[in-house]
């Protein structure tokens, strides 16, 4: 399922593990910039 989100604007917030293994959300940042990279390898 493809979102379009533009920029700006306010993003679903979600749950990510951090490599330390600490849970981080979209909305521990609000108010700052937040760029996310995903990325994988097969």
């Amino acid at each position: 399922m493809a979102i379009n989100i533009s920029e700006g604007s306010v993003i679903p917030d979600f749950e990510l593990k951090s490599l330390s293994g600490d849970t981080v959300k979209p909305s521990d940042y609000r108010g700052k910039r937040l760029v996310i990279f995903f990325w994988a390898s097969w």
